[in-house]
């Protein structure tokens, strides 16, 4: 072949191409369940609270969300003295957590879990710490969690040696609760 028809050959593998692409991209254009998330909820100011049996140890106890930044009362309600929150929309929501873990011990295991409805549904956060390991760790963790429009949840803080912690300064703490929407 020669030059000319290589320079065809290489124009129409050109269009080619370019036609597979543009197909694709009017398919994917026309594709109705785009998902995004609608922000329901932010804390800053996390405290650990020991206010509720059973977990009301220094080794086990629920998360308290402090200072509120938002909260949309359509998706979400909190109550138990900010440590429970009812997911009032049927769907999935995405559960956010920064949070800084204090007084850690040397080879202990610090767990940060997801409780729906009072039963652990998932661990967010697993942590053991070394023989000689900061007193410190910071956590930036997320779970997935679905709600029939009547779930609650909390966030529990524990340990299995019976290990005291508590949370560290609110300058390192967030937690923030997003509606995943189709």
């Amino acid at each position: 072949m020669g030059k000319g028809g290589s320079v065809l050959g290489l124009i129409g593998i050109i269009l080619g191409a370019g036609g597979i692409a543009f197909g694709v991209f009017n398919i994917s254009s026309q594709n109705n369940n785009v998902t995004q998330s609608i922000v329901v909820g932010i804390w800053d100011g996390l405290g650990d609270n020991l206010d509720f049996a059973p977990h009301n140890l220094n080794d086990d106890w629920l998360i308290q969300f402090g200072f509120n930044k938002l909260t949309n009362t359509d998706y979400i309600s909190v109550s138990n003295t900010n440590t429970r929150i009812t997911l009032l929309k049927t769907g999935w929501y995405k559960i956010i957590i920064s949070v800084l873990l204090n007084s850690l011990n040397p080879t202990s295991d610090y767990y940060i879990a997801l409780l729906k409805d009072g039963l652990t549904k998932s661990y967010i956060h697993y942590y053991f710490t070394a023989s000689i390991a900061s007193s410190y760790h910071h956590i930036d963790s997320s779970v997935f969690v679905y709600s029939d429009g009547t779930n609650y949840i909390e966030i529990n803080g524990f340990s299995y040696l019976d290990s005291a912690f508590s949370i560290g300064p609110n300058l390192y703490n967030q937690f923030k609760i997003e509606y995943i929407a189709t």
